[in-house]
């Protein structure tokens, strides 16, 4: 093997744990209960109202990384005015859903893009990656959402410096599970399929995605995604520290 892509979200990077916590712990202090679940679920509902949504979807950015992206990005200056609103609406109907008090959409709303800013990597992120540079393997980032967003996750978890190459879908148009993302870095190193392997944590994307391009696919499952039947892996781990001790790869 001579190239290894990465995602970032949930398989280097805690992500979906960290947004339940935040938001678990601003549900707590405003008296309210389940508050991640709802306004996740607030979330996916009104995103799939925003009239940028298909564009969202073709990239992998989701309903919960648009109550915190910055869309600082140019070009995104649309989605920056829209975001605020989006945002306070979310936290309003969950509260209103909850029992508490709407009044406080706004501070909580602010609260979570505030306090949301956390990159704790998995334990074993680091010794990992050192291993892959130790046996001489290109790293190379395959990271879905908006571009400002992803590389405040990735300079936040002080994991630039690791990657020859960062492929974000927002900077390049196209989201995984598409082939040519896959592409696009196979032939950036002049890599054949077989000589490379993909490691990520979601079936749908990460899994689906390295099985359309030809590549071995590596699922990381870390129980916050259901298994994918359509899309089976070459190997199934329950921490990146197992995925050298294979002789798959």
């Amino acid at each position: 093997m001579k190239l290894l892509l990465l995602d970032l979200d949930d398989t280097l990077l805690q992500d979906l744990p960290v947004s339940r916590a935040v938001l678990e712990d601003l549900g707590r202090k405003a008296g309210v209960e389940g508050f991640f679940a709802r306004v996740k679920a607030r979330a996916e509902a009104l995103f799939r109202e925003a009239p940028f949504y298909p564009w969202a979807e073709a990239i992998g950015h989701s309903a919960l990384e648009a109550l915190w992206a910055r869309y600082s990005t140019p070009g995104l200056e649309a989605l920056a005015a829209w975001a605020g609103p989006f945002r306070e609406r979310v936290f309003r109907e969950a509260l209103e859903e909850a029992g508490g008090a709407p009044e406080r959409a706004r501070e909580l709303a602010e609260a979570f893009f505030r306090e949301r800013r956390r990159y704790p990597l998995y334990p074993e992120a680091e010794a990992f990656l050192a291993e892959a540079r130790r046996r001489g393997l290109a790293l190379v980032l395959l990271t879905n959402g908006v571009p400002d967003l992803q590389r405040e996750k990735l300079v936040g978890a002080g994991l630039a410096h690791h990657f020859s190459l960062v492929l974000i879908s927002g900077e390049v148009g196209i989201g995984k599970p598409d082939p040519r993302l896959f592409r696009m870095a196979l032939c950036a190193f002049g890599v054949a399929p077989e000589e490379a392997a993909m490691v990520g944590d979601n079936p749908q994307k990460d899994v689906r995605g390295a099985r359309l391009a030809g590549v071995r696919a590596v699922w990381v499952d870390r129980g916050l995604r259901p298994e994918d039947p359509e899309a089976s892996p070459d190997l199934r781990v329950g921490d990146l520290r197992e995925v050298f001790l294979a002789e798959a790869l």
